[in-house]
């Protein structure tokens, strides 16, 4: 009923408004689609450098998208769920690489990616992209900055800039270059951020019934390098980066020992990772009209500290992986070779024992137009395996997607895709066998575990009409042997904490986005309204909910484009009361959050550009709690914010 009645206030939206020029359009391709042919239609969203909040984790900076939400730990660590689907099912890339880091394996370790300096992040919906990676049954978030690039850098400069966030009193500095030398690029960029506890809104409650104005172990700091150098050449080109990102994060939530005050006790984490990048491309050769290469090798590491002592949790992994054009003039092809290995060196104590993972895939993808019709097809098989001392698992699978689109008329378009996708466990579903202490819970792995697999339907509707965009996308997800960790409800470990379990419960997992864009002028200056809703259910096989499923939303923002570079930005978002909660959760409360950007590009001189960006978050000041988050209960969203983020640009 809900979505009928916010469908008609839409068409009522869409005509009221005094008609104006269409704005010009941005067309966006996703910078994974490479060798100059898209190849899928994905729902892609892109996130400009402008709306890039560094103060934040990825996963607070991409919520505003409809069907994205933030599985966080505070505000230093903040993984993306996607149409309700987290963890290794929703792949972090940076410049279309996986980045192989430690955040796959549980929701508190951070995802090792910077975005100071990027570009833009895009967004990719739904297990479409399974040529890319495997198992995305969720989709993939790719975080561009460029350190590798193809052509000679378009925008060669120095830059030097500051960010500031009140509600941590936290600050970063950072410094970015961009330099053409002939046919050599260089890239290097530095950022340092230090964050304190941040604020609560007054009066928010914790779980034990205390009242804090802040929040203890929520402080974070850490400190990123990336050097990148590319050749350009008539046939191709070929670069190389390293990346060096290090720091410390508290984790704002542990049960402390009897007796003691809420917040007395100290739980921290320090991590390091190291990657070395190779990639390029050959073109014209023998057997293709180009390829594409990649080799990633990170060192990552995570020491998560409690009373004194430490675990720690490494993560050692190369990967390779091969790109083949194949195009003649009826049909796009592409031909796909991956190799993976994780080697995973934990210390004694470590929650999962020494482990390694080894991921080999083929893939092919094709492109063709047939009766008016854009189809896409991909097929992909995985050979995937998983060792430690005694216990072996090994799995092969192919999965399938197809996609296409078709032009009703030249207002109203539809699209409609299917996929069958496989996902392997990963190390901490299989093995676990100890005490985490960020989940404060005993993790039992299950080295039977079967492999997930998920049939999706995707529908969408596009209608175009002048100035004015109503998209609507429903999909439903079966997924069958669906991996999630169950408490026990008893502490027989040794620890004396919660006893969970990794298990498996067949699941469907339905939902839509509904979205109005608009544009129009008013006194002069063209205004882009956007109106969304998205709301998602997750129900087992046995008539219970999905843990930490986000709650339904509604969202209205409204964007500004002032005269030369101005831009303004108003953002209202209502998320719902969540009751639909399964018997280790309680109810979230819904609320209000409102949020205001102001950005600008002054051009000082010929050489200096100024680039200014204001924010103000949560002006309303309202007790928030994340639905999605392990830790919502514990952990409150932070309070009213205010920041600012400054930079200078000397253009060569």
């Amino acid at each position: 009923m809900f979505l009928k009645r916010l469908f008609y206030v839409l068409i009522i939206t869409s005509t009221s408004f005094v008609q104006a020029d269409d704005l010009t359009p941005l067309e966006v391709e996703s910078s994974l689609l490479s060798n100059t042919v898209g190849e899928s239609r994905y729902p892609l969203a892109i996130i400009g450098s402008t709306d890039i909040n560094s103060t934040n984790s990825i996963g607070t900076i991409i919520k505003k998208i409809p069907g994205i939400s933030n599985s966080d730990y505070g505000v230093a660590t903040g993984q993306p769920v996607i149409r309700g689907l987290g963890g290794s099912r929703v792949k972090v890339l940076s410049d279309n690489d996986n980045v192989n880091d430690l955040s796959y394996i549980s929701a508190d370790h951070p995802n090792m990616v910077n975005t100071s300096n990027a570009s833009h992040i895009e967004v990719i919906k739904g297990p479409a992209s399974i040529f890319n990676y495997s198992g995305t049954t969720g989709g993939i978030v790719n975080v561009i900055t460029g350190s590798i690039t193809d052509q000679p850098y378009s925008d060669q400069m120095i830059r030097l800039g500051r960010t500031f966030d009140s509600a941590s009193e936290g600050y970063s500095n950072n410094v970015l270059m961009k330099k053409n030398m002939g046919n050599l690029s260089l890239f290097f960029s530095h950022d340092r951020r230090h964050h304190s506890n941040y604020d609560l809104t007054d009066g928010s409650k914790l779980e034990d019934g205390a009242f804090e104005a802040s929040l203890h172990n929520s402080d974070f700091a850490d400190e990123n390098h990336t050097v990148g150098l590319s050749m350009i050449k008539d046939w191709g080109f070929i670069g190389f980066s390293f990346e060096d990102n290090k720091g410390h994060y508290g984790i704002p939530f542990h049960s402390p020992p009897p007796g003691e005050e809420h917040g007395e006790e100290r739980l921290y984490s320090t991590h390091k990772t190291d990657n070395y990048r190779i990639k390029g491309r050959i073109d014209n050769i023998v057997i293709a009209n180009s390829v594409d290469f990649s080799f990633n090798n990170s060192n990552s590491s995570i020491r998560e500290h409690e009373d004194g002592e430490f675990t720690e949790l490494k993560n050692n992994s190369s990967s390779w992986n091969l790109k083949f054009n194949l195009d003649d003039e009826n049909i796009n092809k592409r031909l796909l070779l991956s190799y993976n290995h994780q080697k995973s060196p934990m210390s004694s104590g470590a929650y999962i024992p020494s482990s390694d993972s080894y991921d080999q895939s083929i893939a092919y993808f094709m492109n063709s137009g047939y009766l008016g019709h854009d189809v896409d097809v991909a097929i992909r098989y995985d050979n995937n395996e998983r060792l430690t001392a005694g216990k072996n698992y090994e799995d092969s699978a192919i999965s399938f997607s197809a996609n296409s689109i078709f032009s009703i008329t030249d207002n109203l378009k539809y699209s409609v895709g299917y996929s069958h996708v496989s996902r392997s466990p990963n190390m901490a579903e299989l093995f676990a066998a100890g005490k985490h202490g960020p989940t404060n819970r005993y993790e039992i792995g299950d080295s039977n575990l079967n492999r997930e697999i998920t049939r999706n339907i995707d529908l969408g509707i596009d209608y175009n009409l002048k100035n004015t965009l109503i998209s609507l996308d429903i999909y439903r997800n079966n997924t069958n042997n669906y991996i999630y960790l169950k408490d026990l409800g008893t502490t027989a470990n040794l620890a004396g904490v919660q006893d969970a379990r990794w298990s498996q419960k067949d699941v469907v997992i339905q939902g839509y986005e509904l979205s109005l864009e608009k544009s129009f002028l008013i006194g002069g200056a063209d205004v882009l309204l956007t109106i969304s809703r998205d709301d998602i259910s997750a129900v087992f096989d046995d008539n219970t909910y999905v843990p930490r499923i986000p709650s339904a939303s509604n969202m209205i923002d409204i964007t500004l484009f002032g005269e030369k570079n101005k831009k303004y930005s108003l953002n209202l978002l209502h998320s719902e009361t969540q009751d639909d909660f399964s018997s280790i959760e309680s109810s979230t409360n819904s609320y209000m959050d409102l949020t205001m950007k102001y950005s600008d590009k002054i051009m000082i001189s010929n050489l200096y550009d100024l680039n200014i960006n204001l924010f103000a978050s949560n002006l309303l000041d309202k007790t928030r709690r994340n639905h999605a988050s392990f830790i919502k209960g514990e952990v409150p969203l932070p309070g009213a914010s205010f920041g600012f983020d400054v930079s200078v640009d000397y253009k060569f």
